[in-house]
């Protein structure tokens, strides 16, 4: 009961491209949670960033005027959809 060396190269090749694709899979989802817990922190970031800039201006400091006029807009654009859009090719990858 001989085995060939092709066919157990054969099985050895087929156990080494399963096994990479179980390491790429298990990669890839290793990803896609990163990519989903940055995104939540950067949402949080934009909404604390968003409520500092709406007290700024209500106190009226004008040493920030810039600064806040740009959190806003950027508020804007996010819920005008233009910053979904954006992100969204980079949740494609999720």
């Amino acid at each position: 009961m001989a085995v060939s060396l092709t066919t157990f190269s054969g099985q050895r090749s087929e156990m080494s491209i399963l096994e990479t694709n179980q390491y790429l899979c298990s990669q890839l989802e290793k990803s896609k949670q990163d990519f989903q817990d940055l995104t939540e922190k950067f949402l949080m970031s934009q909404a604390t960033a968003y409520s500092l800039a709406k007290q700024l201006q209500k106190y009226k400091c004008e040493e920030y005027k810039d600064l806040i006029e740009s959190v806003l807009e950027e508020e804007v654009l996010f819920e005008e959809g233009e910053l979904a859009e954006k992100m969204r090719p980079a949740a494609r990858l999720g």
